[in-house]
C-alpha cells in the first residue's frame, strides 16, 4: 500500500523553492562518555573504524579553544560530509543533565545532507552510541535534546523502524500576556533544527491560546512536508486536505500584523517563514486550526512517515481494535483508519489518502465510514463505507479531547482509556 503520492506536489503548487536555505548550517553533537579518562584521538578514532568495518581518513587538526586536549577531521564511509571531531571535559550543564559526576564530551560538527538529513543524522546517531566508545547519552545541541542510553538504542540502533522525522527538531510553544487567564493567552509556535535541514524554521503567530495543540501539530506536519516537498512561495494556497488551507509569509511581514499583546517579536538570526491564513488576510489560520480541533480531518503525512507509520499501525492493530470496542458510539472520542485510494485501477494512478471513521468491529476488521469529502477521489459517494483490515491501512488513530493519539502514543492509549471508562 505504499505509493509514490505527494498530496502537495499533486495540488499543483509552484516548483520555486523560496524556503530552502543555499546550505544547511552546521549541527552539533556531545556525546557524553562516562569515564574519568580522557578519550585519545587513537582510541576514537578505532571504535569509529571497528564500527564501521573499514579504515577511516583521519587527520588532527588545531584544537577549537585551549582547553581542547586534541581534535581531528574524519571522513567515514557512509556518511556524506566530513566531521570534525574533538574531546573536552564535561561541563557543569552537562554534568547536571546526566546526574554524572565525572566524565568526557566527544564533540561532533558537521553539515547534514539536504537531500536526506534524517538517515544522515540517524547514521551519526548510530556511529556515536554504536561504537565502543562507551556513550552514556547524546545532546543533540540545535535542538536542545538529550537522548540517554535507552533511546540510543531503541530510536537509532534497533533497525525494526527508522527514526521519526521529528528528531530532527524540536517545535516551542510560547504564550503571552501572563496576566489573564490561560484560555484568554495568544501562543507563537516555532521549529528548532530545520536550518540544519537546508530548510527555513517553521512557525506560527497570533495562535489563539486555545488553539495551541492543533497549531503544534500543523506546524510539526509542515515541517515534516518540507523536507520531502518544497514549501509554495508567500500568497499560494497550500491545500492540506479538506478544509486544511494555508499559505505562508516571511516573518518580519507576519510579525507586523501581530497585536502588542501577542508573543513572536524576537530577532531571528535564521531564516523563517509563518505559515498563515490561506488568502494572507490573518497571520493565523484560525479556520483552519478550527477544522483540525473538530477531529474530522487529520494533518497528512510524508511519504516516509507514512511508511513509517503503516508499519507501525499494523503491529498496534490490536490496541485500535481495543480502543473501537471500548469507545463505541461515544461523542467524546473517535477512532479513525486511514486507507490509500484512487479511482483508477492503474499502478501509476496517484492515491488519495482517505480518513474512514470507525462504525463497527468484525473481529479482526473493522468497518469505517468515510469521514470527509475526498478532494480527488470523486467515485466515492457521503456514507460510503469500508471493510478495512490490519493490511489496508497507512495508518490510524484516536481522535480524543487531548488530541490525537496514534500508534506510537499506546501508553497515552491506554490513560485514555482507564479515564475514559472512570
Amino acid at each position: 500500500m505504499s505509493e509514490n503520492f505527494n498530496i502537495l506536489e499533486f495540488a499543483g503548487l509552484s516548483e520555486d523553492r523560496p524556503w530552502e536555505l543555499p546550505e544547511p548550517i552546521p549541527t552539533d553533537l556531545r556525546a557524553v562518555i562516562a569515564s574519568k579518562k580522557c578519550p585519545t584521538l587513537e582510541g576514537v578514532g578505532k571504535a569509529i573504524a571497528t564500527f564501521v568495518g573499514e579504515p577511516i581518513d583521519a587527520e588532527k587538526i588545531d584544537p577549537p579553544e585551549d582547553d581542547i586536549p586534541w581534535a581531528m577531521r574524519a571522513r567515514i564511509v557512509g556518511i556524506p560530509t566530513d566531521l570534525l571531531l574533538w574531546a573536552e571535559p564535561l561541563n557543569a550543564a552537562s554534568s547536571e543533565a546526566t546526574d554524572l559526576k565525572a566524565g568526557w564530551v566527544l564533540a561532533l560538527q558537521t553539515v547534514l545532507h539536504a537531500g536526506d538529513p534524517l538517515t544522515h543524522f540517524s547514521n551519526l546517531m548510530r556511529l556515536l552510541a554504536g561504537s565502543e566508545l562507551h556513550v552514556h547519552s547524546i545532546c543533540d545541541l540545535p535542538t536542545g535534546r538529550w537522548f540517554p542510553r535507552p533511546i540510543l538504542e531503541s530510536v537509532f540502533i534497533q533497525d525494526e523502524l527508522e527514526a521519526p522525522e521529528e528528531v530532527l527538531w524540536i517545535t516551542r510553544l510560547s504564550e503571552a500576556p501572563f496576566d489573564v487567564e490561560p484560555e484568554e493567552r495568544w501562543a507563537w509556535i516555532s521549529t528548532h533544527g530545520l536550518a540544519r535541514c537546508g530548510r527555513a524554521e517553521v512557525e506560527m503567530l497570533g495562535v489563539p491560546s486555545v488553539l495551541s495543540s492543533e497549531a503544534v501539530c500543523l506546524v510539526d506536519g509542515i515541517a515534516a512536508l518540507t523536507l520531502e516537498t518544497s514549501l509554495a512561495p508567500v500568497g499560494k494556497t497550500i491545500s492540506l486536505g479538506p478544509k486544511l488551507f494555508v499559505s505562508t509569509m516571511g516573518c518580519d511581514d507576519a510579525v507586523a500584523m501581530l497585536d502588542d499583546i501577542m508573543p513572536g517579536r524576537a530577532d531571528r538570526c535564521i531564516p523563517s517563514v509563518a505559515i498563515v491564513r490561506h488568502d494572507n488576510s490573518a497571520v493565523c489560520p484560525t479556520d483552519t486550526l478550527e477544522t483540525l480541533r473538530n477531529g474530522d480531518v487529520p494533518i497528512p503525512k510524508t511519504l516516509r512517515s507514512t511508511e513509517r507509520a503503516a508499519e507501525l499501525a499494523r503491529k498496534q492493530w490490536g490496541v485500535l481494535l481495543r480502543s473501537a470496542t471500548q469507545i463505541g458510539s461515544s461523542e467524546h472520542a473517535t477512532c479513525m483508519v486511514q486507507i490509500p485510494w484512487s479511482n483508477s485501477q492503474d499502478e501509476d494512478a496517484p492515491r488519495e489518502y482517505l480518513w474512514f471513521r470507525v462504525v463497527e468491529i468484525q473481529g479482526q476488521t473493522v468497518v469505517g465510514e468515510l469521514a470527509h469529502q475526498p478532494q480527488y477521489a470523486d467515485s466515492l459517494e457521503d456514507g460510503h463505507r469500508e471493510r478495512v483490515s490490519s493490511e489496508d491501512i497507512t495508518d490510524w488513530v484516536l481522535m480524543t479531547p487531548v488530541g490525537p493519539l496514534g500508534p506510537n502514543d499506546a501508553d497515552a492509549i491506554e490513560d485514555f482509556l482507564d479515564q475514559f471508562v472512570n
